[in-house]
C-alpha cells in the first residue's frame, strides 16, 4: 500500500519534519509529494474581501518550507506550494482534492503541561472531512517503520484498516500487531452476539482469527484480544509499535471498538505516528495480493 500522491501540511516545526519522514517511508518510489505551507488569511481580511497587501502571509508560508526543501532535496517529484486559504485544514482538503491525493500528512504537537501528544486545532480539523487517508506524525523523532499496529473491530472500517495495515507491513517488510478490544466501559459490553447475555469472547476470538488468517505476505502477524477501555488499550499498543492504523467511521456498536470516538482520543495522545484510513469501500493503493 505505497502511497503515490501525498500532500504534506508543513509549518517548519520538528513535528512537521517527523511527519514528513514517516510519509517518505510509506511513499511509493515514484510518489508525487506536494508540500504545502498554507498561507492562512487573517479572519478580518477574509471578511473584508481580502483588502490590503497580504503578501507577508505568503512570505511566512514560503519561509516555513525551507526545511522541507532540504529534507526532500533528493526527491525528484517533490513540489512546494503556498496556497492561500481561510484555514490550514481547508487548504489541505482543497489541495488534496485538486491533486487526487491518497494521503494527507500533518504533524502532531506536544502539550508541555502533561507531556501527552495533543493535536493542534489545525491538525485535528484536517482529520474531519479529509477526502483521503490522513497521517499524523509521531511525537518525537521518527523511527524506521518496522512494527505496525492496527485496531480491528470486525466491521467494514476495521477490515479496511486491517487491509491497509497488512499492505503497509508487506511494503516495509515489517511485522503486524492486530488488536481487538471488547469494550467493558459500555453498559452492554457483555451482551452476547447470539442475542442474549453471555461471554462474547469466543465469538470475538473466532472472528479475529478468521480475519487475520487472510493476511498474506507479512513476516509476522500477532493477533490479540483484550477487554477494557478501547482507547487505553490502543494507546498501550501505540507504545510498542512505530505506526498505528485506525479505521474511520461515524458510528459504532456495542462490543466493538468504537473508532468514531476512540480514534480522536488515540490520535490526540498516541506517541507514535497514526494513520487514519478513510471511511470508504476502497483503500487507495491497497494491492489485492495482500489478502486471498
Amino acid at each position: 500500500m505505497s502511497f503515490r500522491r501525498i500532500v504534506v501540511g508543513f509549518d517548519g516545526s520538528p513535528e512537521a519534519l517527523a511527519a514528513l519522514a514517516i510519509a517518505r517511508q510509506l511513499a511509493a518510489p515514484d510518489a508525487a509529494i506536494v508540500v504545502a505551507g498554507i498561507a492562512v488569511l487573517p479572519t478580518s481580511a477574509a471578511m473584508a474581501g481580502v483588502v490590503g497587501d497580504l503578501s507577508f502571509v505568503r512570505t511566512d508560508a514560503e519561509r516555513s518550507l525551507l526545511a522541507a526543501r532540504a529534507a526532500l532535496a533528493d526527491h525528484a517529484d517533490a513540489e512546494f506550494v503556498t496556497p492561500t486559504a481561510l484555514g490550514v485544514a481547508a487548504g489541505l482538503h482543497e489541495l488534496a482534492a485538486e491533486t487526487g491525493a491518497d494521503l494527507v500528512v500533518v504533524g502532531a504537537s506536544r502539550h508541555h503541561g502533561i507531556g501527552e501528544v495533543l493535536l493542534g486545532s489545525d491538525a485535528e480539523a484536517t482529520l474531519h472531512g479529509a477526502p483521503c487517508a490522513v497521517l499524523v506524525g509521531p511525537a518525537g523523532d521518527p523511527p524506521v517503520v518496522g512494527r505496525i499496529g492496527v485496531a480491528f473491530d470486525g466491521l467494514p472500517a476495521g477490515r479496511r484498516a486491517l487491509r491497509a495495515a497488512g499492505a503497509l507491513a508487506v511494503d516495509v517488510h515489517g511485522s503486524l500487531e492486530v488488536l481487538a478490544v471488547l469494550d467493558t466501559t459500555h453498559p452492554y459490553a457483555m451482551y452476547g452476539t447470539a442475542g442474549g447475555y453471555g461471554d462474547p469472547r469466543p465469538d470475538a476470538r473466532d472472528l479475529l482469527s478468521s480475519e487475520v488468517a487472510e493476511v498474506r505476505g507479512v513476516l509476522t502477524v500477532d493477533p490479540r484480544l483484550e477487554s477494557g477501555d478501547p482507547a487505553r488499550e490502543i494507546l498501550e499498543l501505540g507504545r510498542e509499535v512505530d505506526l498505528l492504523v485506525l479505521g474511520s467511521r461515524k458510528h459504532g456498536t456495542v462490543l466493538r471498538i468504537l473508532l468514531g470516538s476512540v480514534s480522536s482520543k488515540v490520535v490526540r495522545r498516541a506517541s507514535c505516528a497514526v494513520l487514519v484510513v478513510p471511511d470508504s469501500d476502497a483503500v487507495p493503493g491497497t494491492s489485492p495480493p495482500v489478502f486471498a
